[in-house]
């Protein structure tokens, strides 16, 4: 019996090992699904542990700007509190603040993103100036961590700390802008008095020659001169017009009597005024006398990161007050050490702000966009791992048979 034929299968084109069509691919896909959907989930889930457990909370406050700070001073200040926090570690590990001292002290850029100057201008706009873009309005801290209690007394610290140095910046910028202006106040008042010294000599030689003049024989009864009240050299760039006597202020024809009644009198102004004069030095020696002791006495105080604490300095002010009743006292003396102490009860008095801040907020964003980044990461790693696996089977199958 003859045997039929089996029909024939159509030709195949020719495939070759490296070729993956869009089948396998997606069988590729599927077959992996079980490493990058379980990498997803576990490294998810593990997220979510974290995040409900051990992800730190924001604690987030406000603080209206009521102390002069600028976008300028603010990263000078930043700048200068590790450095000023140092003296500050044995009060700050009395107060559970160990954490945060070495926040502080060696995490570099902690401040920048802690302590943040808000503005309510665009500052994306160019055709602000300078001055409006450093202006800022008000002042947020932000501390993370797990306990609350403890964040609070983090961001009273870092409030008050930042007060601290903002006005510990100020008083050393006011002492030392009156230590040079005493100098150069000094310096004013002793070149007016040369002045006043030199026109009452020049007062007092006019009186002698007129003295002289009139004891000369005069046959005229009222002898009549020009008489300049005012006592100074006059020039004039047309010589012509000197002849005129208007052109000399307060010329007038007076008897040599009455002109000698006035420089007399002049003269007696000009003494009197170099009297107030030196007194006025003396006063203005004495503020630097107390502007010494007040620098002494201030680099000497310990800064204690908060508020100064001016009694030290009005101590000294009221030191020298006492030496003053005990001798030479004036009242530009007095005038004086008023005004110093005016302005450190000033200084004291705005230390007390600061203080006008908006509620705490205790911020948990950020716990969603964990579990979901991580899920998504879970999953990338679990699809590399089963390419992985997928490409060493192949290897071990071609070549290891």
């Amino acid at each position: 019996m003859a045997k039929t034929p089996r029909p024939t299968r159509p030709m195949q084109p020719d495939r070759f090992d490296d070729e993956i069509d869009l089948m396998e691919l997606i069988h590729f896909i599927v077959k992996g699904a079980r490493w990058w959907i379980s990498g997803g989930l576990i490294a998810a889930l593990l997220a979510l542990l974290y995040a409900l457990t051990l992800y730190p909370t924001t604690y987030r406050q406000q603080t209206i700007n009521d102390i002069g700070l600028t976008q300028e001073s603010l990263a000078l200040i930043r700048q200068m509190m590790p450095a000023m926090t140092i003296p500050l570690e044995d009060s700050m590990q009395t107060q559970g603040l160990d954490s945060l001292y070495e926040r502080l002290t060696k995490e570099s850029g902690y401040l920048e993103k802690t302590v943040i100057g808000l503005s309510g201008a665009d500052l994306k706009d160019k055709t602000l100036d300078q001055e409006t873009k450093g202006k800022i309005d008000a002042v947020r801290i932000l501390v993370k961590g797990k306990d609350t209690r403890l964040m609070q007394r983090e961001v009273g610290f870092i409030r008050n700390h930042l007060r601290g140095v903002s006005q510990y910046l100020a008083v050393k910028r006011y002492l030392d802008d009156q230590v040079r202006e005493a100098k150069l106040n000094l310096f004013n008042t002793e070149s007016q008095v040369n002045q006043q010294r030199l026109s009452y000599e020049r007062a007092e030689r006019q009186l002698r020659a007129y003295q002289a003049l009139q004891q000369e024989p005069n046959g005229a009864r009222d002898l009549q001169i020009i008489l300049n009240l005012s006592n100074q050299e006059e020039t004039v760039d047309d010589f012509k017009a000197q002849n005129n006597i208007s052109e000399f202020p307060g010329a007038k024809y007076m008897p040599l009597g009455n002109r000698i009644v006035g420089l007399k009198s002049e003269m007696a102004d000009q003494l009197q005024a170099v009297r107030i004069a030196q007194q006025q030095i003396e006063a203005v020696k004495l503020s630097q006398r107390v502007l010494n002791e007040l620098v002494s006495t201030f680099n000497a105080t310990q800064f204690q990161g908060d508020a100064i604490d001016f009694a030290p300095l009005v101590e000294v002010v009221h030191n020298f007050r006492q030496q003053l009743e005990g001798g030479d006292s004036t009242r530009e003396k007095i005038a004086a050490l008023d005004n110093l102490e005016r302005n450190l009860i000033s200084f004291e008095r705005n230390g007390l702000k600061f203080n006008n801040t908006l509620p705490a907020l205790v911020d948990q964003d950020g716990r969603v966009m964990l579990v979901v980044i991580s899920g998504l990461l879970g999953g990338v790693f679990g699809f590399l791992w089963s390419v992985f696996q997928t490409v060493m089977a192949n290897y071990r199958r071609r070549y290891l048979k």
